[in-house]
């Protein structure tokens, strides 16, 4: 099993030199935390919200991939808030880890239909490595310099993102890695271009009488250097207590450029008790990358606390 690993992270490191420095995407934003993948969510609510997030695919294979992250956003004023995530992700012999630092700052269009705007800036700084110490073998031929134990690359870069909403409509787009990359010595073909896309959307439908709130979604992914692109439809239902609630959520993500080819299918389960949060999913592939006795599903976890809660003075932060 570890010598399948060995491959796997091959194929996925070759892969990864022309996608590094990409904050894995999983489906942790539908818990709960858009913040995830839009800065110009950072300070919209009541509370300063810290949630922590795990993902560990394909659990019955040693050395399998994992995410974790961990993020907090608050509001500073009626109409500004700002915003942290530390990242970590590892695919086999990979790392990817890194820091976000956002702004974001929310505008009201108008009072009377609830429709405001907002805009976020982040700033973010991610390490990319391989350790090769395992692939060499001391055969020279191998396309790792023998004598080299690790690969590392460092990144700055900026993001930007814009957020608009018409009552429960809601609307994101963001771009990642503004910056063109420095080609690397070890790698001149290595491409320059590391920008890539999101479009984030739904509605969320809700009915008084019983308490219960349908929200559809639905999130687009594009990578310009290599033209994949990837969509995942999601669909929640939150019943509301008191302030609590609970939900049931599931997401299907495809491939856009392989004839909506798709990936994986995640139902997900959650609830709010208090200050507390909790959500749990499973992911099932339903790719054939992997047969699906070998892949053994993914686990996604989050754990989060809301504190320092007060009311804005603006509803673009409601």
């Amino acid at each position: 099993m570890k010598k399948y690993i060995v491959i796997v992270s091959l194929f996925v490191s070759y892969c990864t030199f022309a996608q590094e420095f990409f904050a894995p995407v999983q489906n942790q934003y539908i818990a709960d935390n858009p913040y995830l993948i839009s800065s110009a969510y950072a300070g919209i609510g009541d509370c300063w919200q810290i949630r922590g997030s795990g993902f560990e695919q394909w659990v019955s294979i040693e050395d399998s991939p994992g995410t974790q992250s961990l993020s907090i956003d608050g509001r500073i004023s009626d109409r500004s808030g700002i915003g942290a995530v530390l990242f970590n992700d590892q695919n086999g012999f990979t790392t990817q880890k890194g820091v976000q630092l956002s702004f974001a700052h929310h505008l009201t269009i108008s009072e009377y239909n609830n429709q405001y705007f907002s805009f976020g800036l982040s700033y973010k700084f991610t390490q990319f490595g391989i350790d090769t110490s395992e692939f060499n073998n001391g055969d020279p031929d191998n396309f790792f310099n023998p004598g080299l134990a690790s690969i590392s690359v460092n990144d700055s870069n900026f993001d930007i993102a814009m957020l608009y909403r018409l009552g429960r409509f809601f609307l994101s787009a963001n771009a990642v890695n503004l910056l063109q990359k420095q080609i690397d010595d070890f790698n001149p073909t290595e491409p320059s271009q590391i920008q890539n896309y999101y479009i984030y959307s739904g509605y969320t439908f809700y009915h008084r009488f019983s308490n219960i709130e349908v929200e559809p979604s639905v999130l687009y992914q594009n990578f310009p250097s290599d033209g994949r692109s990837t969509t995942d439809l999601n669909l929640k239902v939150r019943k509301m207590h008191r302030g609590d609630y609970y939900w049931l959520g599931i997401s299907l993500r495809s491939l856009v450029d392989q004839d909506f080819k798709p990936l994986s299918v995640s139902p997900m389960i959650g609830f709010k008790k208090a200050n507390f949060y909790f959500a749990y999913g499973y992911q099932v592939n339903v790719n054939e990358v992997l047969e699906p006795s070998t892949a053994a599903g993914s686990h996604m976890i989050t754990v989060g606390l809301d504190f320092g809660c007060r009311q804005s003075n603006c509803g673009c932060t409601y």
